[in-house]
């Protein structure tokens, strides 16, 4: 409980998982390509597979690079992909390249992939366009390549990269007039107009890369209600010459584009937006702009005026630098609900990496309700994909690395699970557990957790800086010699040991040294203690495990060190150790804290919380919530609000009987130990520390924790 009050934060609101009111269907893969066939019979087997929106024909593409332009395309290398209800998901973004070179230049005859469909997902796969990316130099005033066009409603892109030059990324309206998408996170990369067209598009976490000197990220014509919406994306260049060259965007026709929380690592023209197409635009808004060291960046010369270019009858005075009132509706839900209410991240969210373990000839994990299907990969290659939770390794080499990824309803593959050295099903095997390591790591000889029969497992207790280890418990701990941090032990039977680690005389703990969970340990911002700061992400549930020591039970003051560069309150959600997973009706016992804006990214603050903590190490945890984005942390501070009254002085049955109503002051560790005895209180020369104070106070007899710095 914190600060004496429960809050409830449902599992539904912090964990980025798709959970329904039933179990997503089991399923396998519909269509795996390089095992069932190419991708043009993939495309046939889509276009005639009778899919739904709610259960989608699925196509992985293990990683590799994919040449459609020549299997797929047309006389000019561009794929038309016309199967609605489907599912395009890669191994990774980085590492499964779908390409094409198209020949002749052109908006709409060039893309690497053109898709004229409704309700496609596609997550871990880039679009390749090679006709002129890379040579930008030499690509003359006409350069337009599209690596994606599409023509469709209710489109997601997660994890997804577009690579090009002029056009690389060209929306339009469907048959019904309309134009939904929605992209989480992914990169887009061109020269000119690089996000170019029509319909409401959200872009959310998205990285936006210039590669050239003069050139316009957008060019929008919109005849829909929102346009663009870009929020929390990152501007970069490929060249540093290219800063402060390009512009956000330009109108083609009644533009509407809005950036919002944008990190501006490299920035645009002071004007922002450059001169008009073929109209005035409707919408261009700017909010929350930072540069790369989260300071605000310069709008006060941002334009305003418009002239409406070939169409002068559309000149405009606009507000282009926004406000947070003006900002507040451009929210995700309201730019892609439509009538029907669409919730894209309802797809997005991922599932839970599973825990696999080796028994006997299978790999085996729990079952999952929002698993639509899991893909097992040996030695990072895939291998195959299940709709039971169990793999059998039949034909798989000993010694080979196995992992596992659980699969969304949409297909799209969550986390990797841990990894398993397949081992000899014929040979003796014994389980090996560790406990948490609050405070410190273990690290081993073994590859896994199983150790056969005879060979000896290391095991190294390593504290984090400021704590110190204190021993092995656990079954196994009465075979070693447990106040030893390195031990060895050969293998007889199963192996359970426990690492303790103290922190006494603590009273600072580093965040960085906590398990980090969809979240990054940096250090690019300056004015942070220890060795960085942690940064949590937006999206997926993003969380930090902080390992903090309390030297006796009670109340403490949790006094957290962040800084929040982005121009808003951001909140987390905090649960003292022992309650982070403790779940009352399906939610999460949790406090709700609100960190104020600072005044930039290396600007440090301190925020404070009370926590009731048991004796000994734990781990106070911070989470995200609704997919929000958090505050960078630096450090917690604890400090002793009160003494549990229930909490016993080890060696001292009755304190209260150990000393006489008398002017005499006592101080004892809290081992019972006498340490000095005097008529006043003294500290001099005394070890940093936590002791318990006796003195008499006329006929009373006081006692009291102090700490000792």
């Amino acid at each position: 409980m914190l600060n004496g009050v429960t809050s409830k934060i449902c599992l539904l609101a912090t964990l980025g998982l798709a959970i329904s009111a039933s179990a997503v269907e089991k399923k396998k893969i519909d269509f795996v390509v390089g095992v069932d066939g190419d991708f043009k019979a993939a495309m046939s087997k889509a276009a005639s597979s009778g899919a739904s929106e709610s259960n989608h024909f699925v196509i992985f593409f293990p990683d590799g690079e994919y040449n459609i332009g020549s299997l797929t395309g047309d006389s000019n290398q561009m794929t038309t992909f016309t199967a609605s209800n489907t599912s395009l998901v890669g191994q990774s973004a980085d590492k499964t390249v779908l390409y094409n070179k198209s020949i002749n230049e052109g908006i709409s005859v060039t893309a690497t992939l053109k898709v004229s469909a409704n309700s496609v997902y596609m997550q871990d796969i880039t679009l390749y366009n090679k006709a002129n990316y890379g040579n930008e130099a030499n690509c003359g005033s006409a350069c337009r390549h599209d690596a994606l066009m599409t023509v469709g409603d209710k489109l997601v892109y997660k994890n997804v990269k577009l690579l090009s030059t002029q056009d690389t990324y060209y929306t339009k309206l469907n048959n019904n007039k309309k134009g939904r998408s929605y992209w989480e996170n992914g990169q887009i990369e061109g020269t000119v107009d690089f996000i170019c067209g029509d319909g409401d598009v959200f872009f959310e976490g998205t990285n936006l890369v210039m590669r050239r000197s003069g050139g316009y990220i957008t060019a929008s014509q919109n005849n829909t209600d929102w346009g663009y919406v870009f929020n929390n994306t990152t501007i970069t260049v490929t060249n540093n010459s290219f800063n402060k060259t390009f512009y956000l965007g330009r109108s083609w026709a009644r533009a509407k584009t809005v950036f919002l929380n944008t990190k501006m690592v490299a920035e645009p023209k002071a004007e922002g937006w450059g001169p008009d197409m073929n109209s005035a635009p409707v919408v261009f808004g700017e909010y929350n702009s930072k540069d790369g060291n989260g300071n605000a960046v310069n709008t006060s010369q941002r334009k305003t005026y418009f002239n409406g270019g070939k169409d002068a009858s559309t000149a405009t005075t606009l507000k282009t630098v926004w406000n947070a009132s003006d900002a507040a509706k451009h929210t995700l839900q309201n730019v892609l609900k439509g009538s029907d209410n669409w919730d894209p991240t309802k797809l997005t969210a991922q599932v839970n990496a599973p825990k696999i373990a080796q028994e006997g000839a299978e790999i085996v994990w729990a079952d999952d309700d929002n698993a639509r299907v899991w893909v097992v990969f040996v030695n990072g290659r895939y291998k195959a994909n299940v709709v039971a939770p169990s793999f059998s390794l039949d034909g798989v080499a000993t010694g080979s690395k196995i992992t596992v990824r659980a699969a969304n309803s949409m297909g799209g593959l969550g986390a990797y699970s841990n990894e398993v050295a397949t081992v000899d099903a014929n040979v003796t095997y014994y389980k090996v557990t560790l406990g948490d390591a609050i405070g410190g790591k273990v690290t081993t000889n073994l590859s896994g957790d199983k150790v056969a029969e005879g060979k000896t497992a290391i095991f190294t207790a390593e504290p984090n800086e400021g704590w110190t280890f204190a021993g092995w418990s656990g079954k196994s701990a009465a075979d070693i010699d447990a106040s030893k941090a390195k031990v060895e032990i050969v293998a007889a039977g199963d192996i359970e040991l426990i690492p303790s680690f103290t922190a006494k005389g603590t009273t600072v703990f580093q965040v960085e040294d906590g398990i980090i969970t969809n979240a990054a340990a940096e250090s690019n911002n300056a004015g942070f203690n220890g060795s960085a700061f942690v940064n949590f992400a937006a999206g997926d549930l993003s969380m930090i495990q902080v390992p903090v020591y309390a030297e006796i039970a009670g109340e403490y003051q949790v006094v957290i060190r962040y800084a929040n560069g982005s121009g808003k309150a951001r909140s987390l959600a905090a649960a003292a150790p022992g309650e982070s997973a403790a779940e009352i009706d399906g939610c999460k016992s949790a406090e709700t804290l609100t960190f104020e804006a600072t005044e930039s990214w290396t600007t440090w603050e301190t925020l404070s919380f009370k926590a009731k903590l048991a004796e000994g190490a734990g781990n106070i945890t911070f989470a995200t919530i609704g997919g929000n984005d958090g505050p960078n942390l630096d450090q917690l501070e604890l400090k002793l609000v009160k003494a549990d009254e229930t909490t016993l002085i080890r060696g001292l049955a009755a304190p209260s009987q150990l000393l006489t109503p008398t002017s005499r002051v006592r101080l004892f560790t809290l081992t019972g130990q006498l340490v000095r005895e005097s008529s006043s209180l003294e500290t001099e020369n005394l070890a940093p520390g936590v002791y318990l104070l006796q003195r008499g106070d006329g006929s009373l007899l006081r006692q009291q924790i102090i700490r000792v710095k």
